[in-house]
């Protein structure tokens, strides 16, 4: 029986199993580690298999009869089994690419072509194309900026404007805003391989605001491939080149569907739990990014829910709309929706992306640092790999930075020597790239984090090592800019705070498990969270365009390059001495509620 006919007959329903409600942290990690097991029983390779069959079927942009489909899919399987799901409907501003063509004045060569979502659209403008060499080559964006974004230095490419700019590079937003500002009428990106990726290139992030609304481009912006870029600069090297670029996009409001499964404590509807996600919306078929991942997720909500009677915490998932043609829209509009609840309940984001791929080989995670040790832990027990978690990027639907829930995504990806992941964001992804036996084992790596993160005595969130990384990227941070600015307040708050989370993690070794102590951690840990990760408001999203810690702190190389008595040094400078007294003060906040928490768990009976 092959896996198109298997997936008839995979799907059935498990028994529910009641575990009893354990008291000492001893007995609660114990249960944890059942509640693991059981979890990992109830998931099948048939069972997951089955669902990204169904899943994968339909071609999936947001707002898509496939998209929707896939949905109800999954609501249906839920329902089906009793999980409480919700489908709530909003309006959310996306962008599909429609088509694309790149013409040579003067010749037959019209390469193949596509657009880029949220590109400009154009019937046809035709100009000189000048050769921008790689991405690399371009200048940078003055980091800092805030929702203005602006070309640090655009000395040396006056012959841009007016032309068309030619670049080797994915497409993506820092680059078409740079070639946006250089006066660039049409981008043509030349892929550095042999093939087509669909991509984004806003820098807003969800659904714009008035904020956020002149960051959107107005560049045509066409992608071609490796060879076919290599023969137009070749035509260029032998003189000027005349072409033509023609985009169509279909930009615009659009209503999508996101469906939220709750998975909590029989008797705690209320519970504090952790927001599990992933993107519902693929491009094309999508069959590992992300149909597989989707499959792992309903699975891991069906089993949670049999198991809910060995939950100390509840688990929210969700499947995200709008990941890539809205970048982001489905998760920031649950961000914006829920943030009173999100932060009074919300735990963590656990995101999960990319799994069950055919020949992978190579396990990773990029965590927040307090959920470092969670992750690191949870691979080597489960499949003998030692891995450093790497810091989460901006991206993947981690639209919660500003709420302060702490990150963990686990990846597991195919080696370069094999291929590597060559079919993403191509119509090559489909269901035939799913290998449904690495697929079982990646869900049940989340099934050992989520269960410990569930059902464990302790809340398993390392305050130590955050306030540690804090320190470290505040050193960091001074060094780039030449000990120019003085961040010694600072880091001696950081400094005190570190020693107060050890004593806070001391006196929870003797404390009785509790939600509230689980709550009362969290409430200490997000000041440090927000200005570890987002550079400004806590309820707008920032353009998504840093990666290093303490991004308020990014102009802090301009102290160090820059004339002391120019304005550039000045302004920068009067920046970082307000991003510098932001930091402090949620450094005083973390302080207090630290304190607090030890206070109320040395209080007898806490």
């Amino acid at each position: 029986m092959d896996r198109a006919q298997r997936h008839l007959t995979a799907i059935g329903i498990l028994p529910v199993v009641f575990a009893s409600v354990l008291a000492s942290p001893e007995e609660l990690d114990g249960q944890a580690q059942s509640l693991a097991a059981a979890v990992k029983d109830a998931i099948t390779s048939e069972r997951l298999d089955a669902h990204a069959f169904e899943i994968t079927r339909h071609v999936r942009p947001s707002g898509s009869p496939g998209e929707n489909a896939a949905i109800d899919y999954i609501v249906g399987r839920l329902r089906a089994e009793g999980v409480p799901v919700q489908v709530h409907e909003l309006m959310a501003y996306t962008s599909n690419p429609v088509s694309a063509r790149v013409e040579v004045i003067g010749t037959r060569f019209a390469p193949d072509a596509i657009t880029m979502s949220f590109s400009g659209a154009t019937e046809g403008v035709e100009a000189v194309a000048v050769d921008l060499g790689e991405l690399r080559d371009l200048p940078t964006l003055e980091l800092g900026t805030g929702e203005r974004l602006v070309v640090r230095d655009t000395r040396g490419f006056d012959h841009v404007r007016g032309n068309v700019a030619v670049v080797t590079g994915q497409p993506r937003n820092i680059p078409t805003t740079v070639l946006e500002q250089l006066g660039a009428v049409a981008a043509i990106y030349v892929n550095p391989e042999e093939r087509l990726n669909e991509l984004i290139v806003t820098s807003t992030w969800g659904t714009p605001s008035l904020l956020s609304t002149h960051r959107l481009n107005a560049l045509p912006t066409a992608q071609i491939r490796r060879s076919d870029g290599d023969r137009l600069r070749a035509m260029m090297a032998d003189g000027q080149v005349r072409v033509r670029v023609s985009t169509e996009v279909d930009t615009g409001w659009r209503p999508l569907r996101l469906a939220v499964a709750r998975v909590m404590p029989p008797d705690d509807a209320e519970a504090p739990y952790v927001l599990f996600g992933g993107h519902i919306d693929g491009w094309h078929h999508g069959g590992t990014d992300e149909g597989a991942s989707n499959a792992a997720m309903l699975e891991l909500a069906l089993a949670f829910h049999r198991h809910r009677s060995s939950l100390r915490r509840g688990l929210v998932v969700a499947w995200w709309p709008g990941h890539s043609n809205a970048r982001y829209g489905g998760a920031t509009w649950f961000a914006d929706r829920f943030f009173d609840e999100l932060r009074a309940r919300g735990l963590a984001y656990v995101n999960v992306d990319g799994i069950g791929q055919m020949e992978a080989k190579r396990f990773g995670a990029s965590t927040s640092p307090a959920l470092r040790q969670l992750a690191a832990e949870v691979i080597r027990a489960g499949t003998g790999q030692t891995v450093t978690p790497s810091r989460p990027g901006r991206n993947s639907d981690q639209a919660f930075n500003g709420v302060g829930l702490p990150l963990l995504q686990i990846s597991h990806s195919r080696l370069a020597e094999d291929g590597g992941y060559w079919w993403w964001h191509t119509p090559d992804d489909t269901y035939d790239k799913i290998d449904a036996e690495i697929l079982e084992l990646d869900a049940e790596l989340y099934a050992d984090a989520l269960a410990v993160m569930l059902a464990g005595g302790r809340y398993p969130v390392d305050l130590e090592a955050e306030a540690s990384a804090l320190v470290d990227a505040l050193d960091m941070r001074q060094a780039e800019s030449g000990d120019a600015l003085d961040l010694s307040e600072a880091r001696a708050r950081a400094e005190a705070l570190a020693e107060t989370f050890a004593a806070a993690k001391r006196a929870l070794e003797d404390a009785p498990p509790s939600v509230e102590l689980d709550l009362a951690v969290l409430h200490a840990l997000r000041p440090v969270h927000r200005v570890m990760f987002a550079p400004g408001s806590a309820h707008h999203p920032d353009p998504g365009i840093y990666s290093d810690p303490l991004p308020g702190l990014e102009p802090a190389a301009i102290l160090s390059e820059a004339r002391p008595d120019g304005d550039r040094y000045r302004f920068a400078h009067a920046q970082l001495v307000r991003e510098t007294n932001r930091i402090l003060e949620a450094l005083a906040e973390a302080q207090h509620r630290a304190a607090t928490l030890v206070t109320e768990a040395r209080r007898p009976g806490a």
